[in-house]
């Protein structure tokens, strides 16, 4: 398959652009199907890979055989412009230029979608598309540099020429004035493209070539500014583009922030919605930046849309602390066209239960801890700290990982190791997030004797004793006085079964209650179409 994308690149190379799409068309499909049916059998029966693999093939060949017939476009277009440059026909040679730069756009677009499919072949494949991808890298860069000579020598030159008022601001705009002409033909006029300070804006071109645009500073720095202005044509246009300089000075203006809808309650992971507008003297103020903190934690930042809007729909952190907190929506920044500017609402923050598992294996004096820290939902709580102990004393601090996992490996002295007991403990201090506390223990035997249980473990366990003995008393009275002849133990009876101390840790305990065997923690105590840069 792989041979087929490379014969395939070596005819683009050639020119041969009717046999690159044939390499790729004919014959493709079934061999396509031949191979999965091989992948299927040999590799994976994973439906979801399969279809992966079949679309990775597929999509790669409909793609490389798009890119051939574009070129064989590029090259009928490009005899035809060198034709009628020949016969001094400039209107045509300009209509195929801009022919050759749409196609010159295709041959990019396609390329940038086959490469990361080269790679992922490359990468899963025996087979080398190196010779592919070089190919078609080095073919777009050749005609790309093609296309924009042709568009230089054919296209009309344009200038702009422009000046600013001394100062202004978003409630004062600066007043653009300038003109653009053309070399030895009319300019550009009615609504035309422009692009100030990067922001494309459009205004009305006279038939002299004259023009005003008003400016209204958003982001830019406030004091002496230069403002750069570009003729922007469009791809119908047969013009090339021009830019000036011009000098002036932004002063700020205070923009009024509303805060019209906002969440009330949250909790970690959950969402915090906001919503508003900015505006200044009642004008919408667009690509305006905003951020969003809950206390002193930002959350977001955003901008501004066209009508001076903004919308923030972001997932809370668990480093923000259960409680009362303010929400703050804030604009502007200290030295810029805008003043800052803020406004509150308050957030509540809910405590979320958390829970944290315990895994604890003892081997060759050391002890591989592993668990989980969740939510009461089973959701994994990632990037919090565990302090694992080892009899009282902190040993190692690890952090879980995405999914709420985590993993340390203990060394134990050789006394220990040889004759003593052992007491594991995990522990995540929900402090300063939202989350509660929990901890979670282990005690591990010495090598070759059974389980330790503490002291309240065995109470219980006489306890569960004594009415076993009473139960049992009870069942043979009524064995003997209904005169049941039958003999061992029932069916379904459970026998004990010893334990290997040395691979598997009992009990587990919560601190919630010492007395129980589980293996995981159960929750802690509860916590206008002006020009805007």
């Amino acid at each position: 398959m792989t041979d087929r994308l490379s014969e395939s690149a070596d005819s683009i190379e050639a020119g041969e652009y009717d046999a690159a799409q044939q390499l790729l068309a004919a014959g493709y499909d079934r061999q396509l199907a031949l191979y999965m049916e091989v992948y299927r059998t040999a590799v994976t029966a994973d439906l979801e890979r399969v279809e992966q693999r079949q679309a990775l093939f597929a999509e790669t060949a409909a793609l490389q055989g798009r890119y051939a017939e574009r070129l064989s476009a590029y090259r009928s277009v490009a005899t035809d412009y060198e034709s009628a440059v020949e016969a001094d026909d400039r209107e045509r040679a300009q209509r195929r230029a801009r022919d050759l730069q749409n196609i010159t756009g295709d041959l990019r677009r396609i390329e940038r979608s086959l490469v990361p499919r080269y790679e992922e072949l490359r990468e899963t494949t025996d087979g080398s598309v190196e010779t592919a991808n070089g190919i078609v890298s080095a073919t777009t860069a050749d005609r790309t540099r093609q296309t924009a000579a042709r568009v230089e020598s054919t296209y009309t030159a344009t200038e702009v020429t422009a000046e600013a008022s001394p100062s202004g601001s978003f409630a004062d705009p600066i007043r653009l004035t300038g003109r653009l002409t053309a070399a030895g033909t009319d300019p550009p006029s009615g609504n035309v493209s422009f692009r100030v300070n990067g922001k494309t804006v459009t205004t009305t071109i006279e038939p002299d070539g004259t023009f005003v645009l008003p400016y209204r500073p958003v982001t830019a720095n406030e004091g002496p500014a230069q403002v750069s202005l570009t003729y922007a044509p469009g791809d119908a246009a047969l013009y090339l583009p021009s830019q000036t300089t011009v000098s002036t000075r932004i002063t700020q203006s205070t923009p009024s922030l509303s805060i019209e809808s906002s969440s009330v309650r949250a909790s970690a992971g959950s969402s915090v919605t906001a919503a508003g507008g900015v505006t200044v003297d009642g004008v919408p103020v667009p690509n305006a930046s905003v951020s969003l903190r809950v206390g002193e934690r930002a959350l977001a930042e955003t901008r501004t849309d066209d009508t001076g809007t903004y919308r923030f729909d972001t997932r809370l952190p668990a480093n923000v602390s259960a409680g009362t907190r303010t929400l703050s929506v804030s604009v502007g920044r200290a030295g810029t066209a805008l003043v800052p500017v803020s406004e509150d609402a308050e957030l509540t923050i809910e405590e979320t239960p958390t829970r944290l598992t315990l895994s604890a294996v003892r081997s060759k004096g050391v002890v591989n801890v592993a668990g989980r820290l969740v939510t009461d939902a089973e959701t994994g709580i990632g990037g919090e700290a565990v302090v694992v102990s080892v009899d009282g004393e902190r040993r190692s601090t690890v952090q879980t990982a995405a999914d709420g996992n985590y993993q340390a490996t203990v060394e134990l002295s050789n006394a220990t190791n040889a004759s003593s007991a052992v007491s594991v403990r995990a522990e995540f201090n929900g402090g300063d997030t939202s989350l509660s506390s929990a901890a979670v223990s282990a005690a591990l035997t010495p090598p070759g004797e059974g389980a330790l249980i503490d002291a309240r473990t065995l109470t219980l366990a006489l306890a569960v004793g004594l009415v076993t003995i009473l139960v049992g008393g009870l069942t043979v009275y009524r064995y003997r006085r209904d005169g049941d002849s039958s003999g061992g133990l029932p069916t379904d009876a459970v026998q004990p079964t010893s334990t290997d101390p040395a691979v598997v840790a009992v009990p587990l305990v919560t601190d919630g209650d010492e007395s129980g065997t589980n293996t995981d923690a159960s929750p802690g105590p509860e916590r206008p179409e002006d020009t805007h840069d």
